[in-house]
């Protein structure tokens, strides 16, 4: 019940900041500046709208409606390879923890192997919305379509190589002692 807590505690924590996180984001996008240019690009569509149809905003305002769009996604896309990241950590701890058998806790690992994918299936996922906004917008999504499979493969690794290889070493070591002693 305690290590159940406490997983639930770091699920609440990582959710307060996702979402202190996309309207930090939202507001950084509001104010202009790096954020905004990021997103929305410097096209010169604010010239183009106000010459090119009868609304004097049409094309910027357009640019601006996609920009932001792309802007929450991309933050939504951080927060979700975040607790992607997160939840396999806590897998790979319990299973680290657990008094069970070296050889059960290896299966265990095993299985868990999935948690260890996810920030590529997040980063994908982020990649196709990008290229969905990309049909409206070809400009505003370019950034999400890159960094959120980039993160996906640098979260990816970075829990193979910091988590899985060294208690699966860990396992493998206390197996053979283990068997060895018999």
């Amino acid at each position: 019940m305690k290590q159940s807590g406490k997983n639930t505690l770091i699920f609440l924590i990582l959710a307060i900041l996702g979402v202190a996180f996309v309207l930090l984001m939202n507001h950084q996008f509001s104010a202009g500046g790096a954020v905004k240019n990021l997103f929305v690009g410097s096209s010169g569509t604010e010239a183009l709208g106000k010459v090119a149809a009868n609304s004097p905003e049409s094309l910027a305002s357009r640019d601006e409606f996609f920009g932001r769009i792309s802007m929450l996604l991309f933050s939504i896309i951080t927060c979700a390879q975040f607790f992607a990241f997160a939840l396999a950590w806590m897998v790979t701890a319990n299973i680290k923890n657990s008094a069970e058998s070296f050889k059960l806790r290896l299966q265990k690992l095993e299985n868990a192997d999935i948690f260890f994918d996810v920030p590529l299936y997040v980063g994908l996922f982020g990649t196709v919305s990008a290229f969905l906004v990309m049909t409206f917008s070809p400009q505003n999504s370019r950034l999400i379509a890159y960094s959120s499979t980039l993160i996906g493969i640098i979260f990816s690794l970075i829990l193979r190589l910091i988590l899985l290889y060294p208690l699966r070493r860990e396992l493998l070591a206390g197996n053979e002692n283990s068997e060895a002693a018999k």
